[in-house]
């Protein structure tokens, strides 16, 4: 029996957005909420009779995003970085002191970056604070990376479904691995080049 047909009523309901949007707000306060693999399963069953609409699925998922980073900057403004408690302890808070340097150094593309890497969302928003960053700016920076989040999740799903003789199931399963594996080999690439670029930097200023 195909996944849609079974769920063509959820599926084809308004209330998904909201629902979705509230996963993604969440998830930035608590990272082991699912995020990203909601949005690229739906993403694989956009467009389908009885699917969800891609348009408003990446404007869903830029909502949650960017009211998810907002409560996060606010809360650590108010209360400092030492309540989160997922932030305790001295490896949380190197990871911590990390993404505030990194922040500095490529503000955008760190903030990007670290959508797609685990608790890097959290760090990068505490990190946020940290450094001192306005609201405004950091506004623009959620909105500018929440775009390319939205849009590279929904996008990952909605590809599994033109490959040939993929059923609806193995493209949700297919998009969710492809999408884990594509966030983790970012993540890497963009730590390496910044760790890089922060070598070349100290050897050049060094005496």
């Amino acid at each position: 029996m195909d996944l849609v047909s079974d769920s063509s009523t959820l599926l084809s309901s308004l209330w998904i957005y909201p629902v979705g949007s509230i996963f993604v707000t969440l998830s930035a306060l608590l990272p082991p909420i699912p995020s990203t693999t909601v949005f690229v399963a739906l993403g694989a069953v956009a467009g389908i009779d009885g699917g969800p609409n891609a348009l408003l699925l990446v404007a869903a998922m830029m909502v949650g995003a960017v009211a998810g980073d907002l409560a996060t900057y606010g809360i650590t403004k108010a209360f400092g970085q030492t309540k989160w408690g997922s932030i305790r302890g001295p490896r949380r808070q190197r990871a911590v002191d990390s993404a505030t340097r990194r922040l500095r150094e490529r503000p955008w593309m760190f903030v990007l970056t670290s959508r797609f890497i685990p608790m890097g969302r959290l760090s990068s928003n505490i990190a946020s604070t940290v450094a001192g960053y306005p609201l405004r700016t950091f506004t623009v920076y959620s909105l500018s990376s929440a775009l390319v989040w939205s849009v590279y999740s929904v996008g990952v799903g909605i590809c599994t479904r033109f490959w040939p003789g993929l059923s609806t199931q193995a493209a949700v399963v297919i998009a969710i691995v492809v999408s884990i594996v594509l966030g983790w080999l970012l993540g890497k690439v963009s730590t390496r080049l910044l760790d890089r670029k922060n070598k070349r930097l100290a050897t050049a200023v060094a005496p």
